[in-house]
């Protein structure tokens, strides 16, 4: 009789929980439908080394917390994606360095810059739900959720309307390399290549200019601490990650939150009705969703966790999925619940800990903040077309829908 077990799982005696071997997590087709194995290693083997890639994995919690929070031993400038080596981008930097890098792109993201993209990501929001009401059948994945996020990182780098759906499509590429050294194809290549060039016409444009322009890229040019300034491959790698973090986390978030939401009306109907319930369900959404998989660090020297000891120099994969799920931390993990309460459970770690969290997460929440607001004060019903159903990236760096088909009933 064929087996249906899939090609890392073997049974246990007396029917006990999957026993996981060899995982490769790496392979994007690890991490199609998660769950079930993170829950194993959550309970059974809370770190485990990957031996194809040669990188431990961690699972647990506090376990993450604690790596985030020891910076000393686990540091992000030998990497953090396995076997891809550091750029002089702000996430490969530690210490000092980071924590100057750092201060120079927050210039971007000031009170002030924050209200302008907030404003701007609500006229966005409100254009893009006109333009679904119009339709018979959305795809809410690029009608919106992709729409908004893309949008508004282009204008805030004031990028032309004509080149905007070639520099997503390079956007798109990269991220697939992301996974490992094996994914980075000639296909991804080329899109880093074309997004160099586009990062080159636009650094030439603003000196050109005088750099008196409003732009993003413009504000990190000028910025200035102490004398030190961003450096041309340090603006590229910003820009980059501004993309690839930005427009990434937005998208998921908003796809999977309303896709969830479409599953269990009465909590759709819920934000409807009471609008104030919004921010919680925004972070409820953040912690369910967690669109990155995993982030890596390297151990400085060798640290024991767990029985098992870390050699120095190897890297080791915080895996923040199963961290939300963890049930020392998250009252019945797997279930969505908007009224979940974040002041007697753990906050999500969606975002990272510590000195290398996500810089644009106020910008994140907000965007996502926005969409429900709109799409539940404007649409009464969120259902998927007979016959249809949504698809998931398959990625080992970011988790999230490919195509949500749906059927909006207005109010």
């Amino acid at each position: 009789m064929a087996s249906n077990l899939r090609p890392w799982e073997e049974p246990v005696e007396n029917k006990c929980p999957v026993k996981f071997h060899n995982v490769d997590f790496c392979a994007p087709a690890a991490h199609d439908n998660p769950y079930e194995m993170y829950d194993y290693f959550l309970e059974h083997e809370p770190i485990r080394f990957d031996e194809k890639n040669e990188v431990w994995e961690v699972f647990r919690y506090d376990d993450i917390v604690t790596i985030e929070r020891d910076t000393e031993t686990f540091i992000n400038g030998e990497g953090v994606r396995p076997g891809i080596p550091p750029d002089p981008g702000m996430i490969y930097q530690d210490g000092e360095q980071h924590s100057k890098q750092r201060a120079l792109v927050s210039s971007g993201f000031t009170p002030r810059q924050m209200r302008k993209m907030e404003d701007r990501a609500r006229e966005i929001v409100v254009d893009l739900v006109d333009k679904m009401l119009e339709k018979d059948e959305v795809e809410i994945v690029t009608d919106l959720a992709g729409a908004l996020p893309s949008r508004l990182i282009a204008d805030m780098l004031d990028i032309p309307e004509e080149k905007r759906p070639t520099v997503l499509g390079w956007i798109n590429m990269i991220m697939m390399g992301g996974c490992g050294p094996e994914y980075v194809t000639d296909e991804v290549n080329d899109a880093f290549e074309g997004f160099c060039m586009h990062h080159e016409e636009m650094y030439q444009d603003r000196l050109a200019k005088g750099c008196t322009g409003s732009d993003l890229l413009t504000i990190w040019m000028n910025a200035e601490i102490n004398g030190e300034k961003l450096d041309e491959s340090q603006l590229l790698f910003e820009h980059v990650l501004l993309n690839v973090g930005g427009a990434e986390t937005t998208r998921s978030a908003i796809a999977g939150g309303l896709h969830q939401l479409s599953l269990d009306p009465k909590q759709y109907d819920a934000l409807s009705d009471d609008p104030s319930l919004i921010p919680n369900a925004v972070e409820e959404i953040i912690r369910w969703v967690c669109p990155f998989v995993n982030m890596y660090r390297t151990a400085t020297r060798d640290y024991e966790l767990h029985g098992k000891v870390i050699k120095e120099g190897q890297q080791v994969g915080l895996t923040y999925p199963a961290a939300n799920r963890d049930p020392s931390k998250f009252k019945n993990p797997h279930e969505f619940n908007i009224f979940r309460d974040f002041t007697k459970e753990a906050r999500h770690l969606s975002f990272g800990l510590g000195p290398h969290f996500c810089l644009g997460s106020n910008l994140a929440r907000r965007e996502i903040r926005l969409s429900l607001e709109e799409m539940t004060q404007r649409v009464k019903k969120i259902s998927i077309p007979e016959g249809k159903d949504v698809e998931y990236v398959s990625s080992s760096f970011v988790r999230g829908l490919s195509k949500f088909p749906a059927i909006l009933d207005p109010r």
